[in-house]
């Protein structure tokens, strides 16, 4: 693992229990869904954005998130204690008054490693520093930082408020304490953490999806099917099995009796052929405007404030029916 082996630091963390207040830096889309979450289990949040309206348009993500969150018992109060949220004048204020840190700015590397060693130098050496880049390996981050063994990504999936993976990678100066840390935090606040144990460009999760998305993009672009029916293969094919198992459980299950020797057996010369990537495509002019027409096709032309509405509600209710399926599962005799 990219941080094993390196000297444990002299910093004495808060416990994750522990943690009052967080920093939000970037109050965009992730970093308001971040917040409503730490409001929603008690988290005073401390947020900073540049961006003009940025308290309006914050205080009203997380009104329209709580109904959500109220839903699948996350949150505990009626109404968001929006008296928890107050706004600092910069990154540095924020870092330096908080309890952790939490990154969130524009997926840039040059932008991301100047705020980080901005915070770095505000926030004193006992304070945890994570960052939600979906695809920057932390190594690379934490390169600007002068205590780079408390960095840490911890990356949330859209929208983070409700879905519950984090994955948590660790750089090479990453201290092995910070990541278990970070993982323990992460279930503090509800999460399903996964621990990597490599860097690799878009972490992991972003690469299995990248990997359907290029599909996607090349049956749309050679005709083979509708941007309707590419998202109902999904919906309909893939989708209400991988609510309940992974593709791995999938793939073990369609064995039969012989489970996962007997698909390999039977069917695994196909299941190369079908592997192989039909095409790598390019992201021309005219690719993105067939892709930018898919989804204005997909989406029915309608604005994509009703389909956030839609699909917020809706987790909600697949969320429930994941996490009764994940009571009922089988488990091992020792867990």
């Amino acid at each position: 693992f990219a941080g094993l082996g390196k000297p444990m630091t002299n910093a004495i963390y808060l416990r994750p229990q522990d943690i009052r207040s967080v920093a939000v830096i970037g109050a965009g889309s992730v970093g308001a869904s971040w917040a409503t979450l730490f409001l929603a289990h008690g988290i005073e949040v401390i947020a900073h954005d540049p961006a003009p309206n940025v308290v309006a348009r914050v205080r009203a993500f997380i009104e329209n998130a709580w109904p959500s969150l109220r839903s699948l018992g996350i949150a505990s109060t009626e109404s968001a204690p929006l008296e928890k949220l107050r706004f600092a004048s910069s990154a540095t204020e924020a870092a330096a008054q908080a309890d952790l840190v939490q990154e969130n700015v524009l997926e840039k590397l040059e932008l991301k490693a100047q705020v980080l060693s901005e915070v770095d130098a505000a926030a004193s050496p006992n304070k945890i520093i994570i960052s939600s880049t979906g695809g920057i390996p932390p190594t690379a981050l934490q390169a600007s930082c002068r205590h780079p063994e408390r960095f840490v990504v911890v990356h949330p999936f859209n929208p983070s408020h409700l879905m519950p993976l984090v994955e948590v990678v660790a750089g090479k100066r990453t201290a092995p304490e910070v990541v278990q840390w970070a993982m323990e935090f992460s279930r503090r606040i509800g999460k399903q953490p996964l621990q990597l144990t490599a860097e690799a460009p878009g972490h992991m999760t972003n690469r299995l999806q990248a990997a359907l998305l290029r599909e996607a993009v090349y049956c749309l672009v050679e005709g083979i099917a509708s941007a309707r029916d590419i998202d109902a293969a999904l919906r309909y094919g893939l989708a209400p099995r991988w609510t309940l198992m992974g593709s791995l459980l999938t793939l073990h299950l369609a064995g039969g009796p012989g489970g996962m020797a007997g698909i390999l057996d039977h069917a695994g010369a196909a299941m190369e052929e079908w592997w192989t990537p039909l095409g790598q495509p390019k992201l021309t002019p005219e690719v993105k405007a067939k892709v930018v027409a898919a989804a204005d096709e997909v989406a029915h032309g309608r604005p994509i404030s009703e389909w956030v509405r839609w699909r917020d509600e809706n987790l909600v209710r697949v969320l429930k029916t994941q996490q009764q399926g994940e009571r009922s599962a089988p488990r091992a005799a020792v867990d």
